[in-house]
């Protein structure tokens, strides 16, 4: 793997769609936090896939694709430090602490002095506009949705870690939502820990996706 030298942790990591467009231009991931237990064995199958690559032991990975070997023998050639960094927990101010640790010690055992870039976005059912729309149907309308205060976890980790840089993804809807102030929110947040963002909207289309996103 041709390495940048730049390091990142992915939060809301998902299945880790945005981690490997990172691991592909090189980037080294710490620690990915997910709370679902299914997305979380996907990015624990890409760590394998990646370390039996960068040890030349691809055809491993390839008897679990083809079911010659079980997901257990799969996990067994991997060290439990490279496994380790997907740290499967709910992010809220009950669990901050502990994932801070597993982090900590992570970066202790890898030799790691300083995170460069920390990644992801939290969930966006809470901003989408089609969320909105489908508000009034809904036991918790959207308003009221404590999914809305997630970006308040992600601002913690800049606050502990104080990366080099970020990126925050989420849709376009949180521009508009509670009337912008779901936005400048986020923006003070940032500020009030010593970054200031820019902004873009991207669409997929123009990066090859065969659809207009």
């Amino acid at each position: 793997m041709n390495e940048n030298g730049l390091n990142y942790i992915d939060l809301f990591a998902g299945a880790g769609g945005l981690s490997e467009g990172f691991i592909q231009s090189g980037y080294r991931p710490v620690a990915h936090v997910e709370m679902n237990g299914y997305a979380a064995k996907t990015l624990e199958t890409r760590i394998a896939y990646y370390y039996l690559k960068d040890n030349g032991e691809l055809n491993s990975y390839y008897d679990y694709e083809k079911g010659k070997i079980t997901r257990t023998q799969l996990l067994e050639k991997i060290p439990e430090e490279e496994l380790k960094t997907v740290i499967n927990k709910e992010m809220s101010e009950s669990t901050i602490k502990g994932i801070f640790n597993t982090i900590d010690e992570i970066k202790k055992e890898k030799g790691i002095e300083k995170i460069d870039v920390i990644i992801g976005g939290p969930p966006c059912q809470a901003y989408s506009l089609v969320g909105r729309a489908q508000s009034s149907h809904m036991v918790v309308p959207m308003e009221d949705d404590p999914r809305n205060e997630l970006y308040k976890m992600y601002v913690q980790f800049l606050n502990k870690y104080k990366p080099r840089m970020f990126v925050f993804e989420n849709v376009a809807g949180i521009k508009s939502a509670r009337g912008g102030q779901a936005f400048k929110n986020l923006q003070m947040y940032m500020k009030r820990v010593g970054y200031e963002i820019c902004y873009d909207e991207l669409n997929a289309h123009d990066f090859g996706v065969l659809q207009s996103r």
